[in-house]
């Protein structure tokens, strides 16, 4: 059997390989192909200077960073989870093997073995991306390392879902076939605690001094025998990555080839677990509809049903309820309501540490947010999708609707732009608390509380412009935007990616000059009378113009919209 998928493996590949060659007949796709390709050389290759040939990095720091990177990227799993689409079936495959005579495990191991081939082509990234560090015996034996590391990391994600999704389904009985990877995880997670609650003071009262004396005494903290025996398993996984020897290499790589065999073990295993625990539910449920025909008294708990975040009014604006769909959409995932618990408490947390007498960790956490506040300015209208972009895969749908093309286009665009929004204002939020401590930075705590201010009055209005760009492009060009929920791999996806943001950068320029002139040049004009009162009349100035901008983007659109036939535009079902 393994011959068998072995077979199908190849072939897949093979056709997904002739089909990406055959696009090479389309200019977009060349584009695409050679942009991506000049943006890695440049990032991977071009930027890096070669260090000395004597110059070897620190195995000790190259370990202990990479052992956190992993904690990380498992802590990331557990938290806020991992959907299975390993073992995703397409449809072919559900009609030809799940008919055919394959186990249950056949069809895990060949799904397992199909994912190899995306972490093979991840492993010789990797390596092309560290070739010129100066750790590691060759390019060679560092593929392998990685493959080992990055499959091991894949198998320990899989059987994270497993788990997640067995308690959220199962409830108890999934908890009675998941005591012992939950007994585990309580032990790791007390001990991870007591080890944060030790480390915690002396690790402070290094952090005051530099980043420098702050690495020594984290390695003097991740050292101690039960922090190290929390990351032994993580720093298996590095270890054959940093071998500086063939022989280190072999030694450092059966232990990670043993935690490699544990993690299939436990996940074939739990995904057993996870059937015997449908089985489970399935015969409780058959015998409560039996006692129910009986008439015992079979006492069911009534459902409980969560109430929805947002609720749709049964009169007012048509197009709003499209608003409110795309809303909800995104409202009603558990992701998100986790994340948005995460960032109560990160708040808390950075407050209450920006008050320490040295609060160099609250300062990492406020800049490192106001980073990616600033980053998803650009990277974020790409990312929040829940517009045009992810409906036109339903244009006759859309088109049936008894609304005005340009209600359409903004329903569509603010429901993104809100979300986007919340998002930035949520990071600048936990920057300001991060500093709210911070009694001798500049700007001050005033003028920090007015730039905050600012950033609840313009971002509405400039995400707004944003989205409406992304969205334009969606109607105007389909095969250059990546319409609906897949998400489509390779190089030239990068260099699509990295060409439309380029363009998106440079139109939101040109919309934001025109507002951002008239409010400047009204606040200089009234400044000399009304002293920084006048940012008033310039504020409302500056967002009287975005609106102007943005309704003749969406009237324009609107028309585009109304003109678009599902028949010929080939976006559409």
């Amino acid at each position: 059997m393994i011959r068998v998928f072995g077979y199908l493996a190849w072939c897949t590949a093979y056709n997904r390989t002739a089909r990406q060659l055959r696009h090479l007949r389309s200019p977009r796709y060349v584009a695409a192909l050679l942009f991506g390709i000049a943006y890695l050389w440049f990032m991977v290759v071009a930027q890096r200077p070669a260090p000395a040939a004597g110059e070897l990095a620190d195995t000790r720091w190259v370990e202990l960073v990479g052992a956190i990177a992993l904690l990380g990227a498992v802590a990331w799993g557990w938290i806020f989870g991992v959907e299975r689409r390993v073992l995703t079936f397409t449809p072919a495959e559900v009609t030809f093997l799940f008919s055919g005579p394959v186990s249950r495990r056949g069809l895990i191991q060949f799904k397992l073995l199909h994912s190899q081939l995306f972490i093979l082509f991840n492993a010789f990234l990797w390596t092309l991306i560290l070739s010129r560090e100066r750790f590691g015996v060759s390019p060679w034996l560092r593929v392998i390392s990685i493959w080992v590391l990055l499959t091991t990391l894949s198998f320990h994600r899989l059987g994270a879902s497993f788990v997640r999704t067995s308690l959220a389904e199962h409830g108890r009985l999934g908890l009675r076939h998941r005591v012992v990877s939950l007994v585990v995880l309580g032990g790791v997670l007390i001990a991870w605690t007591w080890s944060i609650a030790e480390a915690l003071p002396h690790l402070a009262d290094r952090s005051g001094d530099s980043p420098f004396a702050f690495l020594p005494a984290l390695g003097e903290a991740g050292g101690q025998p039960l922090p190290a025996a929390l990351t032994y398993p993580f720093r298996v996984m590095i270890r054959p990555l940093i071998a500086n020897s063939v022989a280190a290499w072999a030694n450092a790589l059966w232990p990670a080839l043993t935690l490699l065999v544990l993690h299939y073990i436990w996940v074939v295993r739990s995904d057993t677990a996870f059937e015997e625990a449908a089985a489970a539910v399935s015969l409780q449920k058959a015998q409560s509809l039996s006692g129910r025909a009986g008439r015992t008294n079979t006492s069911l708990a009534p459902a409980r049903v969560t109430p929805p975040l947002l609720r749709l009014a049964p009169q007012g604006w048509p197009a709003g309820a499209i608003l409110w769909k795309n809303l909800v959409a995104v409202t009603r995932t558990r992701r998100l309501r986790k994340a948005a618990l995460a960032l109560l408490g990160g708040g808390a947390i950075v407050a209450m540490l920006s008050f320490e007498p040295e609060g160099m960790l609250a300062e990492i956490a406020g800049w490192f947010a106001i980073t990616w506040a600033a980053a998803m300015g650009v990277i974020g209208p790409q990312w929040v999708r829940n517009d045009l972009r992810g409906d036109l895969m339903k244009l006759d749908l859309l088109r049936s609707y008894p609304l005005r093309g340009w209600s359409v286009v903004i329903a569509e665009a603010t429901a993104s732009a809100l979300l986007l929004t919340v998002i930035q204002l949520s990071l600048l939020l936990i920057a300001y608390l991060a500093f709210l401590g911070n009694d001798f930075m500049v700007p001050a705590l005033r003028d920090r509380s007015l730039l905050l201010l600012a950033a609840f009055a313009f971002l509405p209005g400039v995400n707004l412009l944003g989205m409406l760009i992304q969205n334009g492009a969606a109607l105007l060009y389909p095969a250059w935007v990546r319409l609906g929920s897949g998400r489509p791999g390779g190089v030239e996806a990068l260099g699509q990616n990295l060409l439309m943001m380029v363009m998106f950068v440079a139109l939101l320029l040109a919309l934001l000059l025109l507002p951002v002139a008239l409010g400047g040049g009204t606040f200089l004009l009234l400044r000399t009378a009304l002293n920084y009162w006048a940012a008033l009349p310039a504020t409302v100035l500056t967002l009287a113009t975005m609106a102007f901008e943005a309704a003749l983007v969406v009237e324009w659109l609107g028309g585009v919209f109304e003109r678009t036939d599902p028949a010929t535009a080939g976006i559409g079902n």
